[in-house]
């Protein structure tokens, strides 16, 4: 199993490329549901991403997640929790 900063960095790598299937599979349903009520994905022309984490609690992690792009730049929060060996984004929202 990947440990939670493999998993943070390959969902990073997966909103700079768009990569839709690993976006979707990293999102349990109900965080799915906020990021499409937030505008459905993130800013277009990502130029940078990076992430820090901010707590752990309960084998829960939150980091922010902070991204420039050439239409701005925004601070979003995702919290991972392990799920039947993987770990996935269980909510997320901006900061």
């Amino acid at each position: 199993m990947a440990t939670i900063d493999e998993a943070v960095n390959g969902y990073m790598n997966a909103i700079k490329v768009m990569d839709l299937g690993v976006l979707m599979a990293t999102l349990t349903p109900e965080a799915l549901g906020k990021a499409m009520a937030m505008g459905g994905g993130p800013p277009a022309g990502i130029t940078n991403i990076n992430a820090e984490q901010k707590s752990e609690e309960n084998g829960e992690y939150v980091y922010h997640l902070a991204v420039e792009a050439s239409s701005g730049a925004g601070t979003m929060m995702t919290r991972w929790r392990e799920i039947d060996g993987q770990w996935k984004v269980v909510d997320l929202g901006q900061v």
